[in-house]
Order: structure tokens, then C-alpha cells, then sequence
């Protein structure tokens, strides 16, 4: 196999050990807290497990990083080839209850010891509770097919409303308010005509992008936390006593698909997000992310964010 092919097959080994498993009493299970500070369940053991076993049962020469495990060598005796980051369930929440926003991915860069989003270098996104996959080679595109290996046609959202935005916001670990607070003139327009919604999977969330399901995604906690350092407390609070944000791993393959499409993918200031750590899950490391299916709606969300921040830094909280 080669690389694209080994991360397909790798993403549709992981779906098939974890999919019986989905909205079970078993998968509820916390069974730790990851490098990342976040909760770890039962199914996302199940699922870490796959990864190691599809890895030492094809005898590949890769490491692999992974939020439950970090940087795990199987087969420490052979020559790194390659390294995998992983999020073998990403969307963990959704897959306990057993909805559809929950996807298996990996992507794969060269075995250096900080790789950035710049490094990746293929990808590969599979539905777990659905049946397409999406991959992509840098500089060669994305693509999708379907379980029969049918490809379908990737259909980016046109919309250039605000109004007529389907979205997401990412809210895991942040105070509800302030992060509404910022969001609300976004998110007030696009309840009626467009679509609002919570679906907690950043990967799930940018391959939307290509179905044309969504057009926009917006995630503002790390830009809240570093704006307004007073709210770290809050944060800390919510994150049920730690700080949690988006991490490298969870879009390192959704950000080169959603790019290679053609879709526009930056931090919450609008900056590129090519020199993000993929293996650091550290404060100084935190992520953000803005997304849109064009660069004019793109503009808009960003518009509409800094509007937010605004609105936010001369509110009471702000200057106590």
C-alpha cells in the first residue's frame, strides 16, 4: 500500500472496531483524562486500540500521536518512516450517543520531531456512523467516495450571506456566555434562513464543507481566552478544572482536505494556520479556527468576529 491507501484502510479499520459500540452503555464510560486535558471514554479506548493493532498487524514502520497515547513507537526496532497524527474518534460526544457527527481521522507527515500543518502531506476522513471517506494529497486535491468506492462530487456551499449561512460554533470547555457574547450578531441572522448548530467535531464539522452541508465554522474559545485573560478562571471552570481548546490533531487532516478543496481554513484572527504544532497540547499551543466555503463569506465571518470582539472589550467584565 502506499501512503493515501494506508491511512484509508488505517481510518476504515478504526470505524469498524468502534461502530458496534456507538450510543452503548459501555462507550459512557470515563475512563481517564488525555495529554490534551479533556475526558477520555471507553470507546475512544476501543478505538486507540485499532490503531495500534492495524499498525503492528500490517508491520508498519510508522510512529503515531495520538490525544489518548501521545507519540506511541509499535515497532520501535524498525526505521520510522512516517508519522500518523491521529484522532481515532473524532467527535467523541457525538458517538456516544450515537449521532452521525463523529469521524475517524489520521493524517501523515515525514517523522521530524515538531511537524506543523504545513508537513501534512496526505489525509484521509471516514464517517463512522456514514459511509464516505475523504482524502487528500497536498497539492493534488481532495476527494470523496462512498463505501462502494464510488466517488462523489464535492459541492462547496456558494452562499455569500451571512443570513443564509449554515454553520457551527465549538464550545467544549468555554463559558457559554462570553463565548455568545461574541457570536451573537453571527449566529442571531442564521437561525431562521440559514442553520445554526453545535456538533462538537472539528473534523466532522470541515468535512461538512465539501458535502455542502455547512458553509461556515467558527471556533473563538483560545481567541476569547488570550483577549480577555480575566476569563481564564471561567474557562478553567467549565473544563471541569482544566483549560481545553482545539488541538493540532483534531484538524490535521480535516484542514488539508477542507484547503485542498478549496475551502478557506484560519485561526480565529484570520491568520494561516501552516506553522500550527500538531504535537503540542500546551496552553501556548491552543488553536482557533475560522472556515468558510468561499473567501467572500469568509470575509464576512471575520467581519462579524472582530465586530463581536469589540462589542466584548468594552463591556463592564472587560475592565474590572
Amino acid at each position: 500500500m502506499n501512503q493515501q491507501e494506508t491511512l484509508a484502510a488505517l481510518v476504515a479499520h478504526v470505524k469498524a472496531a468502534v461502530l458496534p459500540h456507538l450510543g452503548t452503555w459501555r462507550s459512557r464510560k470515563v475512563t481517564g483524562i488525555a495529554a490534551s486535558g479533556d475526558a477520555t471514554f471507553d470507546i475512544d479506548e476501543i478505538a486507540e486500540k485499532a490503531v495500534e493493532e492495524f499498525i503492528l498487524n500490517h508491520a508498519l514502520p510508522l510512529a503515531y500521536y495520538s490525544e489518548d497515547r501521545g507519540l506511541v513507537r509499535p515497532l520501535a526496532d524498525m526505521n520510522t518512516e512516517g508519522l500518523l497524527i491521529i484522532d481515532p474518534i473524532d467527535g467523541t460526544r457525538g458517538a456516544i450517543a450515537g449521532f452521525e457527527a463523529c469521524v475517524v481521522s489520521a493524517a501523515w507527515t515525514d517523522y521530524i520531531p515538531k511537524p506543523t500543518l504545513s508537513d501534512v502531506k496526505y489525509a484521509a476522513i471516514t464517517e463512522i456512523k456514514g459511509d464516505l471517506t475523504f482524502t487528500a494529497e497536498r497539492g493534488q486535491g481532495a476527494h470523496i467516495v462512498d463505501s462502494y468506492g464510488k466517488t462523489k462530487q464535492i459541492t462547496l456551499s456558494p452562499t455569500a450571506s451571512l443570513t443564509d449561512m449554515a454553520w457551527t460554533l465549538e464550545v467544549v470547555g468555554a463559558p457559554l456566555e462570553l463565548v455568545f457574547n461574541v457570536v451573537a450578531d453571527l449566529a442571531n441572522p442564521t437561525t431562521v434562513r440559514g442553520g445554526f448548530f453545535i456538533l462538537n467535531s472539528s473534523a466532522y464539522e470541515l468535512t461538512r464543507l465539501l458535502t455542502g452541508q455547512l458553509a461556515g465554522i467558527v471556533d473563538v474559545r483560545t481567541r476569547l481566552l488570550r483577549t480577555f485573560p480575566k476569563t481564564r478562571e471561567k474557562f478553567r471552570e467549565c473544563g471541569g478544572g482544566r483549560l481545553l481548546s482545539l488541538y493540532g490533531y483534531d484538524v490535521a487532516a480535516a484542514a488539508l482536505i477542507a484547503l485542498e478543496a478549496g475551502c478557506i481554513v484560519t485561526d480565529a484572527w484570520g491568520n494561516s494556520l501552516m506553522g500550527w504544532n500538531l504535537l503540542d497540547t500546551s496552553e501556548s499551543n491552543f488553536g482557533s479556527l475560522i472556515a468558510a466555503s468561499n473567501s467572500t463569506l469568509h470575509n464576512q465571518i471575520m467581519q462579524s468576529v472582530e465586530h463581536g470582539f469589540e462589542k466584548m472589550a468594552g463591556e463592564a467584565f472587560s475592565r474590572n
